[in-house]
């Protein structure tokens, strides 16, 4: 996600407004995970392989076999009774609660909590945000004024940062709807699996789409990379001196996408990135299958290797308010706010 930043070195690579017309729906770039065969076995044991699809009976997950052209490697449909966690169904917790809202992460003014991301019983994973903040609840070094969700794979509370789940590359998409208005700050993302020892951003991240509120048809398609400086997070630097001196960026890429005529980020859309992970690599973003911009190997330099050929894990959050970029909401910001997922489903090649 956008950080606030002085930007010392940029990808001489113009981030330019991206618009594209309508398509059909049999050109949305999908496999569906009905067509790939059945294995009646557990989930896979290797925790960076997890396979899963929507059940055959009532509660009975099917999981699916890592075979055929393109192997699913990751797949989660959400099915599940209203109320439950982003964790049920698989065999392990593969969804964690991101704490790093305790030093105010990204400026965020939201508490980060798992009971705000719950299965709604319609095959739809929610995060919500609300006002229901823990009394005392400090987002870095002001009070935290709303309660929201960032779910990680990334275990920091638990496992020190290890990764539940992670890939170098392929096919990474999440079909979402949402909510609009000033302040709110929805994201599907990744950060480098190495994150708790090469310290983001050099670790790497790729914004598969963010989008502000506010800004009801434009999705927001990013990667950074970079290098932390005096004052990044776990330094002794308060975090009220850390926002603007945080990173050094080597890659600072991309820009806003358009979505067609009449549709805004409020209705359901595939947000997803083709990642080739190889030396001279590529990363492809697309919005219903219809690719938006692209960052090779060779534009990024020294920064792909150190950056976008290792694992990276996924995020999903709805941030509320952050830098002057995303701004606090207004008397028109409506709560509860809402962020569905239809699915999140990682695929081991591109498509694009």
């Amino acid at each position: 996600m956008r950080r606030v930043i002085h930007i010392l070195a940029v990808l001489a690579v113009a981030p330019a407004t991206v618009t594209f017309g309508a398509v059909p729906a049999s050109a949305a770039v999908t496999v569906a995970a009905d067509s790939l065969p059945t294995s009646p076995a557990a989930p896979v044991a290797d925790r960076s392989v997890v396979a899963v699809a929507k059940p055959r009976g009532p509660g009975k997950l099917a999981v699916r076999a890592l075979t055929g052209v393109n192997p699913l490697t990751f797949g989660q449909d959400f099915t599940g009774p209203a109320g439950a966690g982003p964790n049920t169904g698989l065999g392990t917790p593969v969804w964690f609660n991101d704490p790093c809202w305790k030093r105010g992460c990204t400026g965020t003014l939201a508490e980060y909590r798992l009971d705000h991301a719950q299965l709604d019983g319609r095959g739809h994973l929610v995060l919500t945000a609300d006002r229901a903040v823990t009394p005392g609840a400090r987002c870095g070094p002001v009070a935290c004024r709303y309660a929201s969700a960032r779910l990680t794979m990334l275990d920091w509370e638990g496992g020190k940062g290890l990764s539940s789940w992670s890939q170098a590359g392929g096919h990474l998409e999440a079909r979402m709807r949402a909510p609009l208005g000033k302040g709110l700050w929805p994201a599907f993302w990744t950060v480098g699996a190495n994150s708790a020892e090469v310290v983001w951003p050099a670790s790497g991240e790729i914004d598969v789409m963010e989008a502000l509120g506010d800004h009801s048809a434009l999705v927001e398609q990013h990667a950074h990379n970079g290098m932390p400086d005096e004052g990044f997070a776990g330094s002794p630097t308060p975090p009220a001196e850390r926002h603007a001196h945080d990173w050094v960026p080597d890659i600072d890429f991309g820009g806003s996408t358009t979505l067609p005529a009449g549709q805004t980020i409020a209705g359901w859309h595939t947000y997803a990135v083709d990642w080739d992970a190889g030396a001279n690599g590529y990363l492809k973003w697309s919005v219903d299958g219809v690719v938006t911009r692209t960052l090779t190997a060779a534009q990024a330099g020294p920064a792909w290797a150190q950056s976008f050929r290792d694992p990276h894990a996924m995020i999903l959050d709805l941030a509320v308010g952050g830098d002057a970029w995303v701004g606090e909401p207004d008397a028109g910001t409506v709560f509860p706010a809402r962020l569905e997922v239809d699915w999140v489903r990682a695929y081991r090649n591109p498509m694009a």
